[in-house]
């Protein structure tokens, strides 16, 4: 019995060392800043738990009320602290676990969203190489079309500077004041003028405007003519072309879609050459040419009349530089837009072979180097998958018992609140369980010692002080016989149990009975001998 009676104090002292280690370590966690104090304190906490506890066992009877409830407090707390402490840490381990398999998922997230954008990548290149493929063929197009782009550039470059201009403008105005109030005279002239340019400029855009939806029908068309093949779109295309429509794309379709595509192209160029044609003449347009002579007649007007006024202002003249400047770069927008539609004139009807060969290979080195990319990125989202399968591996079993418990699927909540109940329990059988081993082992111990003959060990007590026996009361001499009957009775028991383990007669069964009937006694004995002390200190009050 001694040898299991250590062996319960060892198994004791190693759960309550793991529960010590658990809860250090969550508390840590908990106090981050402070890891060596915390450290320090709940080491020396779990050993002086542990102590309390034996001390309250051996001397629960004979130490002081308030000192007992205390110290039994104090246990108490720390069973919570360390509790906590465990708490702690089995949450920390389950936070870093749930923390890496949403890390992964992120991290799949942002590999897929990778994946994906090299994809559109390659599909872009592709539509740049079906482009390039068919750009001979719309390399006239195109290039007219980038000239209607120069033609309105500039078109609208003195638009594009005129609210500056104006703002120039508005400083003059502000600086001569009453002075000068020339511009002010001619602004309703200017105006009217800037309406009539508008006018017909309303009428040149009413003009060509047919020749551009014309143009946008040709285009449209153009584009069925590209894409129907591919999309199988055969009877509509031949509808459109003006053949039989049987579905098949023979040699007649062929040939007829070529011929309707040279007159669809031939059309586009005739229609942009009117277009050029009918702005060329729009140049020469009598009411918007004789409009700018009024605008710079009336102009070098107020100019006069603000020469004569004498005034000369810096500012003023800074602004005047500064509206020179403004004209001088629509000026400049102009003349560059000019040479770009000479040089694409200059290009029209040539093809762009050379071009377009380059254009192609250099997408085709995109769409390898996107593919490597993505290769890449799939062995890592597999390596991630792999990690992240494992992890669910792991949960497996906790998600087996949140099942079991709730009776249905087994979402985050319900597996959170099935691993925080795990985690619960698993706190209130830990630290409890080490301390009632401990007093279990002592215990044992103690019977272990009673056994070989060793009288049981009670602290010493203070001598009860004596007083003539006439001032006794009756329940004192009742107590001192108990006392003395169950003295003797215990004597006894012990020589009968030191005869029983000498000579090893007695059965196990009848031992232990005759054991149990000792700490009996033993136990009636003490409760007796506190009654008659407190019964004395009672007397001795009163006597005082």
């Amino acid at each position: 019995m001694m040898i299991f009676g250590l062996f319960i104090l060892l198994v004791a002292l190693c759960i309550s060392g793991v529960a010590a280690y658990y809860s250090i370590i969550g508390l840590t966690a908990i106090f981050a800043a402070a890891v060596v104090p915390v450290i320090i304190m709940g080491g020396v906490l779990e050993v002086g738990k542990i102590v309390t506890t034996v001390w309250l066992h051996q001397y629960w009877y004979d130490s002081k009320k308030w000192m007992r409830m205390y110290l039994a407090a104090a246990v108490i707390i720390i069973m919570f602290i360390t509790s906590m402490g465990i708490f702690g840490f089995l949450s920390k381990a389950h936070i870093e676990q749930t923390s890496q398999s949403e890390e992964n998922q992120q991290q799949l997230v942002r590999i897929e969203s990778e994946i994906e954008r090299f994809e559109l990548i390659i599909s872009r290149a592709e539509e740049k190489i079906v482009i390039a493929e068919n750009q001979d063929d719309n390399t006239d197009a195109r290039i007219q079309s980038q000239i209607t782009t120069e033609e309105t550039r500039i078109n609208n470059a003195y638009a594009r500077q005129q609210p500056a201009i104006d703002q120039q403008q508005l400083i003059i105005n502000q600086e001569l004041g009453r002075v000068n109030l020339a511009f002010e005279r001619i602004q309703p002239a200017i105006d009217e003028q800037n309406a009539i340019i508008e006018r017909e400029e309303q009428k040149l855009a009413d003009t060509i405007q047919p020749y551009f939806d014309e143009i946008e029908v040709i285009d449209e068309k153009t584009n069925k003519l590209e894409t129907w093949p591919a999309q199988d779109k055969i009877k509509e295309l031949q509808a459109l072309i003006g053949v039989n429509a049987d579905g098949k794309f023979g040699y007649a379709t062929r040939n007829a879609l070529k011929i309707y595509k040279e007159n669809l192209t031939k059309r586009r160029l005739i229609v942009l050459a009117d277009i050029n044609e009918i702005k060329d003449k729009a140049k020469f347009n009598y009411a918007i040419v004789q409009a700018n002579k009024e605008k710079q007649r009336l102009r070098e007007t107020a100019e006069s009349q603000e020469a004569n006024t004498g005034v000369d202002n810096s500012v003023i003249k800074g602004a005047r530089d500064e509206i020179k400047r403004l004209r001088g770069i629509a000026e400049e927008e102009i003349r560059n837009a000019n040479e770009v539609i000479t040089r694409l004139r200059s290009q029209l009807g040539q093809g762009t072979t050379d071009a377009s060969d380059a254009l192609i290979e250099e997408q085709l080195d995109k769409i390898k180097e996107s593919n490597d990319t993505i290769d890449v990125l799939i062995d890592e989202k597999f390596d991630i998958q792999k990690e992240y399968r494992k992890l669910e591996a792991e949960v497996g079993p906790i998600k087996y018992i949140a099942e079991f418990i709730y009776g249905e699927e087994a979402t985050q909540d319900i597996l959170e609140q099935a691993v925080r109940w795990v985690i619960i329990i698993i706190v209130l059988v830990f630290d409890p369980l080490a301390i009632m081993l401990v007093l279990a082992g002592v215990q044992t111990v103690s019977w272990a010692r009673q056994q070989k003959g060793h009288k049981p060990w009670h602290p010493p007590q203070e001598p009860l002080p004596t007083e003539p026996k006439k001032k006794q009361s009756k329940r004192e001499r009742e107590l001192e016989m108990k006392i003395q009957e169950h003295t003797d009775l215990l004597l006894v028991l012990e020589e009968q149990l030191d005869g029983a383990i000498a000579s090893g007669k007695m059965t196990k069964a009848e031992l232990a009975s005759l054991q149990k009937e000792h700490d009996t006694l033993t136990e009636e004995k003490a409760g007796l001998e506190k009654e008659y002390s407190d019964l004395q200190k009672k007397r001795m009050k009163l006597t005082t």
